[in-house]
């Protein structure tokens, strides 16, 4: 079975996956005010800081506003690229067997003709959904842990908190 059957015009409209996102850095971006250490930038919301958070409700709030900060940045992204991705990256040969590029001359991937859709691809969910639990449940739930203890951890990349380490990847 064909992905993209082929129909009267060659084939569906041009379809892109435009931009891969690790939703892993969401979660990151909690503990960080939206700080990426390793690129040495801001590039998530300017969130509250985690060690004053008092409640399960301020750190999913913040998820929030990373997730669509990320998510924000990346459709702005994919949307230039569709802009101009045509003059940079041309498709000769599946314009050649387009008919929709045959009648307009124009590329496959020119915004003005009928264009498939684009997407963006999240992988690394489960870590979201993962590291949330574990906050809520050693953090507010049974308060084993603070919010400035889980934040000295991840600063030192859990170095001197293995107890507290082992607690979170089990729970």
């Amino acid at each position: 079975m064909s992905p993209a059957p082929a129909t009267k015009n060659g084939f569906q409209p041009m379809r892109m996956a435009s931009a891969t996102a690790n939703c892993a850095k969401i979660v990151e971006y909690v503990f960080t005010q939206g700080y990426d250490r390793q690129f040495n930038t801001q590039i998530g919301a300017r969130t509250a800081d985690p060690r004053k958070m008092t409640s399960f409700e301020e750190v999913k709030e913040a998820w929030v506003a990373q997730m669509k900060a990320i998510f924000g940045l990346l459709v702005r992204a994919v949307n230039h690229g569709r802009i101009i991705g045509h003059r940079i990256t041309p498709r000769p040969y599946l314009s050649a067997i387009s008919r929709r590029s045959i009648e307009t001359g124009k590329d496959v991937c020119d915004p003005s003709i009928e264009r498939g859709n684009a997407w963006i691809t999240g992988f690394t969910w489960v870590e979201n959904a993962d590291s949330l639990a574990a906050v809520k449940k050693l953090v507010f739930d049974e308060k084993l842990y603070t919010m400035e203890d889980l934040c000295n951890a991840l600063d030192t990349n859990w170095e001197g908190y293995e107890q507290m380490r082992l607690a979170f990847v089990k729970d």
